[in-house]
This record gives structure tokens, sequence and C-alpha cells, in this order.
């Protein structure tokens, strides 16, 4: 790494995250100051140079987007980047909408995964996965305030007036899902393949057919701001969370009604996506709806979710879906999918998987470091099932993350 460019100001009012940011950091080649509040970091900011700021939301004072909307005034060339145990979905979306934050992550923090982005910020000067949303403005405008739904007006100022203004949003919200979460992403852009061949066999008219893609791509929007560990016992175990955290994942159909409401052209997308957890039974939610009640258009999107967020072979998952005809899902639904399942192209993804879960024949989608930041194996490596011992072996001696990326 450049040197000059490896210089990072770390913004935080809790001394033991500066502590281990800075033991995690320096190692790996990175200049750290620290700093527990925002006017100092204003002030260091006026007398040293830095490449990347990072820094806490909840701080007394100034609060961390308070402080980086400061930053990207004065120095727009800085990468900004917020870590916070917990931001309000709509002040996130606000921050990536007017370009105050280039990433959010998430408190607890992976290591590995905090140096790739660091690592990329310092190589390229903004993340590749940096989030905007067009707006009819500037980077360093305001964000765009709320207003009605139904509005022509609204769609313009937010700068979707055309689809395919719509469509580049849809895929900042991707980004946000899959930096959050990859599985959340997968299942999104396998669901908008698979409804786009659906809106065609079908012969949808063309609006409805949009908005079905779009609902697939965006049902699980609000879920970024839920915390982490959460969504990932939810999507693994749902039956191992407490009634308490199933009582927030219960909220999140709702939540991405309202997340998406400040952008009229997404209206009917959400009153899609809003129903895509209803059963056919009346025994989903949030509404507890039944049968033709729910929106046809919902009942579609349910089954398309399930098949689409499960990885086996294509058959064993529709027999799977078969299985819930009149349960979950209405059988003219189930029946239309399976139409369009085979002759779907599925996207290339990535799903997050457990280490003991790795196979022979998986693709890495990210490189696996031991606890010293070692890499023990790169990305798009093909997996051996020598290569999977070794893994194994090396983690029995040493813990590495659970956690790892493939293909899929």
């Amino acid at each position: 790494m450049d040197p000059a460019l490896a210089k990072i100001l770390i913004v935080d009012d809790e001394p033991m995250i500066l502590s281990v940011l800075r033991e995690q950091l320096e190692p790996e080649g990175f200049k750290v100051t620290l700093v527990d509040s925002g006017s100092k970091a204003i002030e260091a900011l006026k007398q040293e140079g830095f490449s990347i700021i990072l820094a806490d939301h909840e701080m007394p004072g100034m609060t961390g987007l308070e402080l980086l909307g400061k930053v990207g005034e004065s120095y727009p060339g800085m990468i900004r980047l917020m870590l916070s145990g917990r931001l309000a979905v709509k002040e996130l979306l606000d921050a990536v909408q007017s370009g105050v934050i280039h990433r959010y992550l998430t408190k607890p923090w992976l290591r590995e995964e905090l140096l790739v982005i660091l690592r990329n910020s310092v190589a390229m000067r903004v993340s590749e996965s940096q989030i905007t949303i067009p707006t009819s403005g500037t980077a360093s405008e305001a964000p765009v305030a709320e207003t009605p739904a139904g509005s022509g007006e609204a769609a313009a100022d937010n700068g979707l007036a055309t689809p395919a203004e719509a469509d580049a949003a849809v895929d900042v919200f991707l980004k946000m899902l899959g930096a959050f979460h990859p599985n959340l992403r997968n299942s999104a852009i396998r669901s908008m393949a698979l409804c786009k061949t659906l809106g065609e066999q079908l012969g949808l008219p063309a609006e409805h057919a949009q908005s079905l893609v779009w609902a697939a791509g965006l049902f699980d929007v609000s879920l970024v701001g839920v915390e982490r560990n959460i969504v990932r016992r939810w999507l693994r175990s749902p039956d191992k969370c407490t009634d308490e955290e199933m009582g927030v994942i219960r909220k999140h159909p709702n939540d991405s009604v309202e997340m998406l409401r400040v952008y009229p052209i997404f209206k009917e997308a959400g009153d899609i996506l809003r129903y895509h957890h209803e059963n056919w039974d009346g025994t989903g939610y949030p509404d507890r709806l039944k049968g033709e009640t729910i929106p046809w258009l919902s009942r579609l999107l349910a089954v398309v979710i399930f098949c689409c967020s499960r990885h086996q072979a294509p058959a064993q998952i529709m027999n799977e879906a078969q299985s819930q005809a009149g349960k979950m899902f209405d059988p003219k639904a189930l029946e239309a999918v399976a139409k369009a399942v085979p002759v779907t192209e599925v996207p290339r993804g990535e799903r997050e998987i457990l280490l003991i879960e790795l196979q022979a024949g998986m693709v890495l989608a990210k490189d696996i470091y031991n606890t010293s930041g070692v890499m023990i194996i790169a990305k798009d490596k093909e997996l051996t099932s020598a290569w999977i011992n070794k893994i194994q072996n090396i983690n029995n001696a040493t813990p590495l993350n659970p956690y790892v990326l493939v293909y899929c």
C-alpha cells in the first residue's frame, strides 16, 4: 500500500473500540490516528491529511453522520466510512442517498471484512462497493426530504422519474444488502431473474411485470436496519430466534414499504412485497391474509423467494415447495413458478456458509485468512477435499472466522 494513502482517522467515544481497531489495523500497514469526538476529529483534519475516516455514529456532541457530512463538504476526496452498532434505516438511506457515507459497517465487525474494505479503499481511493443513489442534485446537497407517495414531484426530486433511474436505485439497494449479508443480495438477484421470466410467460402488462421484478429485488431491504446476528440466525435457523427477535423480523415487510415510500415509482412494488410472507392458509404475516385476499403478484413472489433462497437441485426445491401447496402457497402460483424455473438463467451470486459446510467443488468468493491476517487460500479457488482438510486442520489449531463466502 502507498503509505500516504494508508492514513486513517478513527473516531469513536469508546476507548476499547479505539484500542481494538489500532491493534487490528497497524500490523497491516495502516497509519492510525485515534480521537474520541467529532470536534477532535475536525481539529485532527486541519493538522494532518488522511485518506480515510472511519467514524462511529452515536457520540456525544456531534454524531458520526454530522461529522461525516462536514468532512464530505470540506474534504470531498476523503473516503467516509461509518461503523455503528445501530443506525436507523431512514438515517442510513439519507446518508447513502446524499453521499455522506461511502460504506456502512455494523458493530461487531468482522476483522477480515474491515481489512478488505480498507485495502480496496486505499487501492482505489473509493471502494468498489461505494453506494450512491442517483439524485437530481450533487452529492454534497442535503438529503431529499420525504414527500407523500403518489406525488409526481417526489419522483423527480428523488431522481427516480424513469425505470432506468429506478433500476439504478435497485442496484444501490442490492449493494447495501450484499454489504450487510451476502445471502440477502443473492436471494434478491436470483428472485429478480425468475420474476422476469414469470412476467414474460404470464404475459403481465409491462408496468406490473416491472414492479414484480423490483419487488423481487427489494423485499428484504429493511433488514439492513436489524442487528446482523439476528438476521443471520433467522436465515439459518428461524426456530432458534427468540419471540422478541421474530417480532422484529416480522416487521420487515412493512418496514421495507416505508423505506420505499419516498420513491413513488416503487409504489406498486411496495404493495407486492408487503405480503411476501403471507401464507395461503392465513398463518403468515404481517396481516395474516388468507387465500385470494393475498394479491396475485405477492403470491407469485412468495413462491419465487422460497425457491431462490435455497441451493439444492431445482427438482428437489420444487418438490419441497409443492409440499406446501394449499398451506404456504397458492397452488396456481406454484404451477406458474414451476414452469418458469427450468427456463430461467440464474445469475451467479455469493452466499455465506459455515466453515464446516465447505464441500469439494465449491469456489471461494472471498479470501480466507488466519488469525494473524495471513491468507490461507485465495478467492476463486475451487476447493478439493485436500484443501478442505487443510483448512479444517488449521481451524482446529487456531479457530478461523466460522463464516466463509462461496459462489453459487
